[in-house]
C-alpha cells in the first residue's frame, strides 16, 4: 500500500519540479546585477595593508582609560552577555542591529548564517537524524554553538563600538583592543569610519571571524576527533549543513530558497569564499536583496526550518499536511523549536591570543563574480528527499535489532 500510494504521488512531484525550474528560471532571468563583480581597489587594500603593517611593529600598548570609557566598556560588555544567551538571541540581534545601521552588510549576512547555525543545531534533535547516537548529536551541537557563540563574541563588540562612535560621532575604535579583537580589524575600522565602504568592512569581517574559529573550534583537538575528523562529518551530504539558505518571498505565495553549496568545510579559505558568495548573491543582486530582507524582516528566527517552510517541516507533533509543498510531498518533518530542542551553554572565553600573523591574508579580498544562478529550491528538495529516505530505512532496519 505505501509503495503505492508513493507511486501516485510521483506525477506530482515531476509537475512540482517543473514548476520550481520554470520559476527559478523566470526569477533568476529578472534579478538586475548591482554590482557586475564583488571587487575593491587594489591602491586601497595596498594602504590598508601598509597601516597594518606599521601597527605590527609598534609597540602595542593600552593607553590609560578615561571614566566614562570604563562605564561604556563594561555597559558594552554587559550587551554583549544578553545577547549572547543562545542562537536565537544572537540571531535577532544582528537583525536588529542592520535595520538601525544598513550600511553595516555584515550584520544582516551574520543574521542570515546564523539562522542557518540554528537550524543545523535542531536538525539534530528533528526526524532525519535518529541514525546518531546521543553523544555524537551533543558533539555536534557543541560544535556548531561554540562557533556561532565564539563569532558573535569576537564580532558583536566591533559592531557596538561603531554605532557608539556614530552617535557620539567619534572614533572609538581605539578601545578596540579591550575587547580582544584582532589587531587586524584596527585600520579596517578606521578607514570605514572615514570613507564607509561596506564591501571592504564586509570582506574583511568574514575573513576575521573565520580565522577567529580556525584555532578555536575547526583545530581544536576535541572538536577534531569527535567532529570533523569522523566517517559522518567527512560524509556531510548525509547532514543540511552543506547547505546554506537563505528564504526569499519569490511571491506573496511562494517562498524559495536561494543559497551556497558548502565542501570541505574545514578549509579556512573554503569558508571565506563561502562567505564572499552568499555576500555578493545577497547585496549584489535586486529583488533577491529585498525578497530576503521582506523574509527576514517578517518571519522571527526560531530555530525551527518550519520557519520558513512550514509546509515541509512542523515544530509540533508530527502531522500531514494537505497544503501545496515546494517539494510535492505529503510528509511533514519534524524541526524542533531551538527552545525546545537544546538548553542554553554557558561560555567562557579565556583564549585571548591574536589570529593575525602576517599579510598574505589580504590575498582573501580578491574578486569574484555575482551569480546568475543562486535559487537552489529544486536542489533541496531533492536533498531532503535522499534524508528522508535514509531515515525511513533506518527505522526500518532498526526494528531488526
Amino acid at each position: 500500500m505505501n509503495m503505492l500510494k508513493k507511486a501516485t504521488q510521483i506525477p506530482s512531484a515531476i509537475k512540482q519540479y517543473a514548476m520550481n525550474a520554470f520559476d527559478k528560471y523566470r526569477y533568476e532571468s529578472n534579478n538586475k546585477r548591482e554590482w557586475e563583480r564583488l571587487s575593491l581597489e587594489s591602491s586601497e587594500l595596498q594602504k590598508l595593508q601598509q597601516k597594518l603593517l606599521i601597527s605590527s611593529k609598534e609597540e602595542t600598548s593600552k593607553n590609560p582609560l578615561s571614566t566614562s570609557d570604563k562605564i561604556l566598556i563594561a555597559e558594552l560588555k554587559q550587551k554583549i552577555r544578553t545577547h549572547n544567551q543562545n542562537n536565537v538571541t544572537r540571531t535577532k540581534a544582528y537583525l536588529n542591529f542592520y535595520l538601525k545601521h544598513p550600511e553595516i552588510h555584515w550584520a544582516f549576512l551574520a543574521h542570515l548564517v546564523s539562522r542557518n547555525g540554528g537550524w543545523n543545531m535542531t536538525d539534530l534533535k528533528g526526524d532525519l537524524t535518529k541514525a546518531l547516537s546521543a553523544k555524537r548529536k551533543k558533539d555536534f551541537f557543541h560544535f556548531l554553538e561554540r562557533a556561532n557563540a565564539l563569532i558573535f563574541h569576537d564580532a558583536y563588540p566591533q559592531l557596538l563600538l561603531y554605532e557608539e562612535s556614530k552617535q557620539q560621532n567619534k572614533n572609538l575604535f581605539y578601545l578596540l583592543p579591550f575587547f580582544h579583537v584582532s589587531q587586524f580589524m584596527s585600520p579596517i575600522w578606521n578607514h570605514f569610519f572615514l570613507n564607509k565602504n561596506s564591501k571592504l568592512l564586509t570582506i574583511a569581517l568574514i575573513i576575521n571571524e573565520q580565522h577567529y574559529i580556525e584555532n578555536r573550534v575547526i583545530q581544536h583537538s576535541y572538536f577534531k576527533k569527535h567532529v570533523i575528523q569522523t566517517p559522518l562529518f567527512q560524509a556531510q551530504d548525509l547532514f543540511q549543513f552543506t547547505k546554506v539558505l537563505f528564504p526569499y518571498e519569490q511571491t506573496k505565495k511562494k517562498r524559495k530558497v536561494a543559497g551556497v553549496n558548502v565542501t570541505n568545510f574545514e578549509s579556512v579559505t573554503e569558508r571565506i569564499n563561502v562567505g564572499k558568495r552568499l555576500y555578493a548573491m545577497v547585496f549584489g543582486l535586486n529583488p533577491l536583496h529585498q525578497d530576503i530582507t521582506t523574509f527576514a524582516t517578517n518571519v522571527p528566527h526560531t530555530g525551527s526550518r518550519s520557519d520558513y517552510w512550514p509546509t515541509v517541516f512542523t515544530s509540533k507533533e508530527k502531522k500531514k499536511t494537505q497544503k501545496a509543498s515546494p517539494c510535492a510531498s505529503n510528509e511533514i518533518i519534524y524541526s524542533p523549536k531551538l527552545a525546545n530542542a537544546w538548553n542554553d551553554v554557558s561560555h567562557t572565553f579565556s583564549d585571548q591570543s591574536d589570529w593575525y600573523q602576517d599579510s598574505n591574508v589580504f590575498s582573501h579580498f580578491s574578486a569574484i563574480d555575482v551569480p546568475t544562478a543562486f535559487d537552489l529550491t529544486n536542489d533541496y528538495c531533492r536533498h531532503l528527499q535522499k534524508l528522508t529516505v535514509g531515515a525511513h530505512a533506518y527505522k526500518k532496519v532498526k526494528k531488526f535489532f
